[in-house]
C-alpha cells in the first residue's frame, strides 16, 4: 500500500523528449530544491530506475516526518507528551534540535504510534504512520543518510538560496531555539510556520558538512542474528528443477543455481550472450543504457557487477543448455526480441496497436514470486518449513555456499577461497561475498584439520630433514 505524505508532494514527471525527473514540493514553502537536485542527479548518473524510485519515495517520507517534527517540537501537544516522559525530557533539552529530530526517526519508523520517544510518537499520530519492518526501516535510513552526506556539495549554494531575514539558528540546544521563536511569535501563523520549516531544512542541509558520520545518529536496536540457512537446500534441488513447470523457468533457475546469477540477471540474458558451441554464458553491461531511453531506463534495475563472465558449474550447465533447446523449440513465442526469455502472454503496443511479447525481466516481482511459489508447490516443497523464508535469491546463496564449501578445487580438495568465490559471484568487494559464504561447513573443517595433522605427523615420523615451513607448504598443496 502506498503511504501518503501530509507535508510533501512527490511527482515523477517526463519531458516531451522522454527524460524522467522528480519534483518535490513542500505544501508550506514550495520546491525542496536540494532534494530535487539529489534525486535527479541519480538519474543523470544512470542509477537503476527502481533504485531511484525507491530513494525518491524514501526521502519524500523522511521529509514528511522532518517537516512535521519541525513544527511539532514547538506545540503544546509535544510539550505535554515530553512532560509525561521525564527520562526523555532532560536529554531533549541538552541536545540540539536537529539531533532530537534525527534521533526520533528510527523509532518513528519502527514503533510508530507506540514509540516511547515523545517526538516520534506525536509525529506518528499526526501522520497516521504504521510501524515498518526492520528491513524497510534500514533501507529508508540508508537513503536518508546518503542524501545528508551528499548534501556536503550542495551546502553553500542551497543555504545561500534559503537565506532570509530572521532565519532561526537551529544548530543549538532545544531551549535556545524556543527562545528565538518566542521573540517572533507576533507574526502571522502561516509566516511563522514557513520560518520554522525553512530554518530546519536549511539546518538539515548544512548538517551534511558538519556530520562526518551521519549514520551514527541512527543506531537501530540490536537484532538477534537468524541461524537459519539462506541457501536453497542441496537435497531438494533435483526435485525442484524436475518439477518446475516451464522450460523457461527451468533455464532461469539453472542459471541461478549453477552460475550464481540473480534472477533479474538471468532474465536479461540475450542471444548474443550465449555461446551454445562452447556452452558459455556471459552477462552484459547495462551501463550503456542511457537515462534518455525512457522504456529501457524504467526497466533498468539490479546491482552492478564487477565483471561479466559466468562460472557455470555442472550439472546445471548441461541441464540449462538442454532445457534451452526445449524452450526455443516448444515454448518461446515468435518474436524478434534480442532477449532469450519472454513473458508468456502478449501485451498490446499502444503506438502500433500490435500485440508483442515483452522480455521476462520486465515482469513484476510479484509475477516472478508467484511462479516460484507455484513451482515449490509442484515439487511438494511448500510444506517444508525450510522454505518458509526462502525466495529466488536462495539459489544465489546456494552457489556461494557450494563454491566455498564443496566444489572440487584444482589441488584435489573441496572449496575455493573467499577471493576466488568473490570473483565467481562478480562482487566488487569481499564484504559482499561474506554475506553468502558466512556459513562454513564445520564437518569439512574438522576433516581438513585431521588431514593436515596426519600429513604433519607422517612427515615428522618419516625422519626426513625438513623444517616446519616445508611441511606446512606440503599441507597447503593437499
Amino acid at each position: 500500500m502506498v503511504r501518503k505524505t501530509k507535508n510533501v508532494v512527490k511527482r515523477e514527471l517526463t519531458t516531451p523528449g522522454g527524460v524522467i525527473f522528480y519534483s518535490f514540493v513542500s505544501k508550506t514553502t514550495g520546491s525542496i530544491v536540494e532534494l530535487e537536485e539529489h534525486i535527479n542527479n541519480l538519474i543523470l548518473n544512470n542509477q537503476p530506475y527502481n533504485t531511484v524510485k525507491a530513494k525518491a519515495s524514501d526521502l519524500a517520507k523522511f521529509y514528511d516526518f522532518f517537516i512535521e517534527a519541525s513544527n511539532v517540537l514547538h506545540t503544546q501537544a509535544f510539550k505535554e507528551e515530553l512532560t509525561k516522559k521525564r527520562h526523555y525530557s532532560s536529554a531533549f533539552h541538552l541536545r540540539t534540535t536537529l539531533n532530537n529530530i534525527f534521533k526520533a526517526y528510527p523509532s518513528f519508523l519502527m514503533d510508530g504510534k507506540n514509540s516511547e520517544n515523545p517526538l516520534a510518537r506525536v509525529c506518528a499520530i499526526n501522520l497516521d504512520s504504521t510501524p515498518l519492518s526492520r528491513t524497510s526501516a534500514k533501507r529508508m535510513i540508508s537513503s536518508m543518510c546518503d542524501f545528508v552526506t551528499a548534501s556536503n556539495a550542495l551546502e553553500y549554494s542551497i543555504v545561500q538560496q534559503r537565506k532570509m531575514d530572521g532565519l532561526i539558528n537551529v544548530d543549538q540546544p532545544f531551549t535556545a531555539v524556543g527562545e528565538e521563536l518566542g521573540m517572533v511569535k507576533e507574526i502571522q501563523p502561516s509566516q511563522r510556520k514557513a520560518l520554522i520549516e525553512n530554518s530546519y531544512l536549511a539546518g538539515c542541509i548544512s548538517g551534511g558538512a558538519r556530520v562526518s558520520k551521519i549514520k551514527n545518529f541512527f543506531k537501530l536496536p540490536s537484532e538477534t542474528k537468524s541461524e537459519e540457512p539462506k541457501h536453497f537446500p542441496m537435497d531438494a534441488i533435483g526435485k525442484f528443477l524436475l518439477n518446475t513447470k516451464t522450460h523457461r523457468d527451468k533455464c532461469l533457475y539453472a542459471l541461478c543455481f549453477g552460475g550464481g546469477l540473480r534472477i533479474s540477471e538471468a532474465a536479461k540474458v540475450r542471444f548474443c550472450d550465449l555461446d551454445v558451441i562452447n556452452e558459455e554464458v556471459k552477462l552484459h553491461d547495462e551501463g550503456i543504457i542511457s537515462y534518455l531511453e525512457l522504456v529501457d531506463y524504467k526497466s533498468k534495475s539490479g546491482k552492478s557487477v564487477e565483471h561479466f563472465q559466468v562460472t557455470f558449474i555442472e550439472p546445471f550447465k548441461s541441464f540449462f543448455f538442454e532445457e534451452l533447446t526445449n524452450y526455443l523449440d516448444q515454448e518461446r513465442p515468435e518474436s524478434n526480441s534480442e532477449y532469450v526469455f519472454l513473458q508468456s502472454r502478449s501485451t498490446k503496443n499502444k503506438q502500433t496497436g500490435l500485440f508483442e511479447y515483452q522480455p521476462y525481466y520486465r515482469s513484476a516481482k510479484s509475477t516472478i514470486k508467484e511462479a516460484w511459489d507455484s513451482n515449490l508447490e509442484r515439487a511438494s516443497l511448500n510444506t517444508d518449513p525450510r522454505f518458509d523464508s526462502l525466495g529466488t535469491h536462495s539459489m544465489r546463496h546456494y552457489f556461494g555456499d557450494f563454491m566455498i564449501n564443496y566444489a572440487p578445487n584444482p589441488i584435489g580438495g573441496n572449496g575455493y577461497s573467499l577471493l576466488e568465490v568473490q570473483y565467481f559471484m562478480r562482487h566488487a568487494e569481499s564484504k559482499s561475498t561474506k554475506i553468502y559464504t558466512s556459513r562454513i561447513d564445520i564437518e569439512k573443517v574438522r576433516k581438513d584439520t585431521q588431514k593436515m595433522n596426519e600429513v604433519i605427523l607422517k612427515a615428522i615420523q618419516s625422519g626426513r630433514e625438513q623444517n616446519f615451513i616445508s611441511i606446512t607448504n606440503q599441507v597447503h598443496d593437499i
